[in-house]
């Protein structure tokens, strides 16, 4: 089987060279979860790459996922089951993981990562958020909502009016020079970017990674975030909102190590576009549009299984010494 896939130049070397990462330490986190069961009834690897493999080739659906897997014995075999799943099996599997743990995971592919790109996270960090409509539609009070924890937020204008958006608010701190995701936080649409930041950036601090210069757009000005990064050696890039402050400076702008408006503010602010990509990355070629769960937890696991996975492409990328394909993953996809 293995030389099938290395001869064939379009399955997948690609594939294989993803689905055959070091992944130790991740059968050893998943299978936490069994240990009070004998015999699971699929190898938890085998539904881990599969879903993988998922956001790889954007399939839309675990049924259509499960009847792909059905239909080649040969991509079964290579993914690591004795047989294939139904689509019941993914649901059953995500149900058991949960978000929680799927962010662990999250965290070890980081971690790995690390050791190809010791400065990861050090230099230059950018927050940014991204709303992405939610499997249901709002209903009137009376008949109650078919997800609790969506809500309607603002996403943008389109003909110079407020364009609303039901659903939730991705917000993700990424390195700004290597466009790596290094943190997350998953919220219903009417949350704030600038509420949600202090626990965040308490987060990414938990985690290990203090970097140096933090970027952020206008929905990040506050007096109180600009505090928190001077307050733990970061310096604050973020720009000025005037519909809240009403001027284009604060007050207190004499103690931001980046002086606002001069050139190298204008430097580190320009790569600040470097976090939209990464959204442009999930959503275009990562399936992060299709949410086909409801509630919080199962929203977050599926945001959490694209950002693994843009994870999984740099590793690869790293491990096969072609660190230029990194940030395309279309060429991991066949």
């Amino acid at each position: 089987m293995h030389d099938r896939l290395q001869d064939d130049p379009g399955e997948s070397v690609s594939l294989w060279a993803i689905m055959t990462l070091d992944f130790a330490e991740i059968e050893t986190l998943l299978f936490t979860k069994y240990e009070r069961q004998r015999r699971p009834p699929h190898p938890p690897l085998a539904m881990f790459k599969a879903m993988i493999y998922q956001r790889l080739k954007q399939i839309p659906s675990w049924r259509k996922l499960a009847s792909t897997i059905r239909a080649d014995p040969d991509l079964a075999e290579q993914l690591g089951f004795r047989k294939p799943p139904c689509h019941h099996s993914f649901s059953e599997f995500a149900i058991r993981i949960g978000d929680e743990l799927l962010e662990e995971i999250f965290l070890e592919f980081v971690k790995q990562i690390c050791r190809h790109l010791p400065d990861l996270g050090e230099n230059t960090v950018a927050v940014d958020a991204t709303l992405v409509r939610g499997y249901s539609r709002p209903r009137p009070p009376r008949r109650g909502k078919t997800d609790r924890d969506a809500a309607w937020g603002v996403s943008g204008e389109k003909f110079g009016k407020p364009l609303y958006v039901y659903g939730y608010k991705l917000q993700v701190i990424s390195d700004a020079d290597y466009e790596l995701p290094l943190s997350f936080t998953v919220a219903s649409g009417n949350k704030s970017e600038m509420t949600l930041f202090p626990n965040h950036l308490k987060q990414l601090l938990n985690h290990g990674v203090r970097p140096r210069v933090l970027l952020g757009d206008a929905g990040y000005d506050s007096k109180r975030n600009t505090l928190l990064c001077l307050k733990d050696g970061i310096a604050p890039v973020i720009a000025i909102n005037p519909r809240r402050t009403g001027r284009k400076s604060r007050r207190a702008d004499y103690l931001l190590p980046i002086r606002r408006d001069s050139e190298l503010w204008t430097y580190y602010y320009s790569k600040r576009s470097e976090a939209e990509r990464i959204f442009s990355r999930l959503k275009i070629e990562l399936g992060l549009l299709q949410v086909k769960r409801r509630t919080l937890p199962r929203v977050r696991f599926h945001f959490t299984m694209c950002l693994i996975t843009m994870l999984m492409v740099e590793l690869a990328s790293l491990t096969n010494g072609r660190p230029e394909l990194g940030r395309s993953v279309e060429q991991w996809r066949y």
